[in-house]
């Protein structure tokens, strides 16, 4: 698998480090030699770079930044992005992202979406609704 934004003009992200093809290619399937190399930690140290290069992409193509999400719980202009695992809460029904530390248990998009829905029905009553008055 080849990963590429717009602002790597199409190249390949993983450039010229060696990595095996099933780690991104199937997250899901491990060798043994992997699960050794989680073991021993050489893997993180293997991959420690590829990461750190990956992040500094994100946070310097438009394209990649354009992806992430404004928390509008506190709308800190900081862009968040659902991989970062233990500071970002992300919405299992909409996917929206939110600071874990601003998060308190009710997704305010999945409530708007909600509200407007019960909004409608009230408005708009069925067809069911009008041929029997």
């Amino acid at each position: 698998a080849v990963v590429s934004t717009q602002s790597t003009g199409g190249k390949d992200l993983l450039g010229s480090v060696t990595i095996r093809g099933h780690i991104y290619n199937d997250p899901e399937l491990f060798s043994l030699e992997d699960l050794c190399s989680v073991k021993d930690r050489s893997m993180m140290e293997s991959l420690r770079p590829i990461v750190t290069s990956w992040l500094q992409h994100v946070d310097n193509c438009g394209l990649c930044r354009g992806k992430g999400f404004i928390c509008e719980l506190c709308a800190r202009k900081e862009v968040i992005y659902p991989f970062q695992l233990t500071t970002v809460f992300q919405c299992q029904m909409c996917w929206t992202c939110f600071h874990q530390s601003c998060f308190s248990g009710t997704c305010p998009k999945c409530a708007r979406i909600q509200s407007r829905r019960t909004l409608s029905q009230e408005v708009d009553p069925a067809p069911q609704e009008i041929l029997s008055n």
